[in-house]
């Protein structure tokens, strides 16, 4: 009887750790050199690799000059891989495009963009719908570009439907 329980408690340990590393859509907040508000959606699944699409909308700071900064929405891609053997980690890449108004003390201020670069890692956790994320976002635009993209993002994981 002790084993039927304990083979019990582990089944159910192991279904709810594969329960929790999949998600359809997180929202949450994201901090580096833009703040502001991640939303991020899967769109393709694949055991091993998923496609995502992330939207971020907020306020970027340049980092050479601080009386220069912008009010920005970023559009990306993602390619993800499940790493670690259903550990809840994933690295991902991919690109997008991003746009703003861009300010600067004492001048007008004007419309910019250009496209971006994403490489980052990612953790789900297991008991907790709560998603954490860090990445490197380097971009090239106009007015400005950066290799200083870093940035933390811990997002809130709504439950899924098609599991």
């Amino acid at each position: 009887m002790k084993k039927i329980f304990i083979c019990l408690l582990l089944l159910i340990g192991f279904y709810q750790q594969s329960q929790a590393q999949f998600y359809d859509h997180v929202i949450g907040m994201r901090a580096g050199n833009t703040i502001g508000l991640s939303y991020k959606r899967f769109i393709f699944y694949y055991p091993d690799i998923q496609q995502a699409i992330e939207g971020v909308a907020g306020f970027q700071f340049d980092l050479k000059n601080r009386n220069r900064n912008a009010y920005v929405l970023e559009a990306n891609y993602h390619l993800h891989i499940d790493v670690g053997f259903n550990t809840g980690f994933s690295a991902f890449a991919g690109a997008g495009l991003f746009g703003g108004f861009y300010t600067e003390v004492g001048q007008p201020s004007r419309f910019g963009g250009g496209i971006s670069g994403v490489l980052g890692m990612e953790y789900g956790f297991t008991h907790a719908p709560v998603n954490v994320a860090l990445d490197w976002k380097p971009f090239l635009g106009i007015p400005r570009s950066s290799l200083l993209g870093f940035g933390l993002t811990l997002r809130y994981i709504f439950p899924t439907t098609w599991q």
